[in-house]
């Protein structure tokens, strides 16, 4: 065979070889881009789905002897006579008026997938308020709870419960052996968001002081947070620097006729600093909808409800597991906009990363 003949066999020799790496490439681009755990259904199954735990239910009181303050909790946790690893903790923060069963749908998911998670009720805002009273008199004691003095004794009752949750710990007091408390996640609705974002770093207006700040809060998850003051944002938020959800819904509005618009609730999340920063607006969401406890004929359950609230547990698990489990599956599954958790989401829901 001459060169002249051999040259085209070459070319198309090269051609092939050209295209089968090319091939093999896209393949491998396809498989690293697949959302872990296999389709972005098999992963929403996973997250969505109750975990391998049955729940543990303990009610205690807890004394806070430095500020004379006696406080209820609701333990709930993975029920396991033994376990190879130790499980992180959750601190669920009520809204006003509730009580330690606030954020039940939430906090019971949690625990079956391997979360220690602690419902405090906080005296002074909790359901003693308006207990025995009716109409315009719950409502106005309710108002007269919505204090910053009252916020003031939430946060105190956050450092508290870490303190306490690291002492039994370490004295291998009941749940609390089993719990890793250099993983702990801070959660909350409505005025438990404020309560959240407090202790999570926000400043006053006036100043960057952290006042409430609790280092040793890894991630937190704000359910109907709220810029109630909004005087400069970019100084009260922007120096929340864990990683961050914010929970609200197009419907999530007025509390108490306090004239809070839907759009307030995502103020927050808007002026916080980039880097692991999460915000879900779900369409048709009110602010009952997100207190993760029974509507208790409120107002009529609705099918919207449901799916938010499936919705709400698959995202929250993920980023627990994200922030406190280091789980990069469970990061990616959120972040990834194609295969994601965002192909879940009804047509005009909205989730923001940043």
């Amino acid at each position: 065979m001459t060169i002249r003949k051999a040259i085209p066999l070459i070319w198309k020799y090269l051609l092939v070889v050209f295209t089968s790496c090319m091939l093999a490439f896209a393949i491998s681009k396809q498989v690293r881009a697949a959302p872990p755990g296999g389709s972005s259904l098999a992963a929403a199954k996973q997250y969505q789905s109750t975990g391998a735990f049955a729940v543990k239910v303990q009610d205690e009181t807890w004394q806070d002897a430095a500020r004379q303050r006696a406080m209820q909790v609701r333990i709930l946790s993975p029920d396991t006579p033994t376990t190879p690893d130790r499980f992180p903790v959750v601190i669920f923060s009520h809204g006003l008026g509730g009580n330690k069963s606030g954020g039940k749908f939430w906090g019971e998911h949690w625990a079956t997938h391997g979360y220690i998670v602690v419902h405090l009720q906080h005296p002074g805002s909790d359901e003693s308020v308006w207990r025995g009273k009716q109409g315009k008199e719950a409502a106005a004691s309710l108002t007269a709870a919505m204090t910053m003095g009252n916020l003031a004794l939430r946060v105190g009752d956050v450092h508290f419960a870490i303190d306490e949750i690291i002492r039994r710990g370490k004295t291998g007091d009941g749940v609390f052996k089993m719990a890793d408390w250099s993983k702990i996640g801070m959660s909350g609705h409505s005025f438990g968001a404020q309560t959240t974002l407090a202790v999570a770093g926000q400043a006053t207006p006036a100043g960057r002081g952290q006042s409430g700040l609790d280092k040793r809060i890894r991630a937190a998850i704000a359910f109907s947070p709220n810029a109630r003051n909004p005087s400069k944002p970019e100084r009260q938020f922007g120096d929340i620097r864990m990683p961050f959800f914010s929970v609200t819904g197009t419907k999530d509005g007025a509390v108490l006729n306090d004239a809070t618009l839907p759009a307030q609730r995502i103020l927050p999340h808007q002026h916080m600093p980039p880097g692991d920063k999460y915000l879900a607006v779900y369409e048709d969401g009110d602010h009952m909808v997100f207190g993760g406890h029974p509507l208790s004929g409120r107002r009529p359950a609705t099918a919207r409800d449901a799916e938010i609230q499936e919705d709400v547990k698959a995202s929250t698990l993920a980023f627990w597991n994200a922030y406190l489990k280091d789980d990069h599956a469970a990061r990616n599954w959120l972040v990834t906009a194609d295969t994601g958790f965002r192909t879940r989401l009804a047509a005009a829901d909205q989730f923001e990363t940043k």
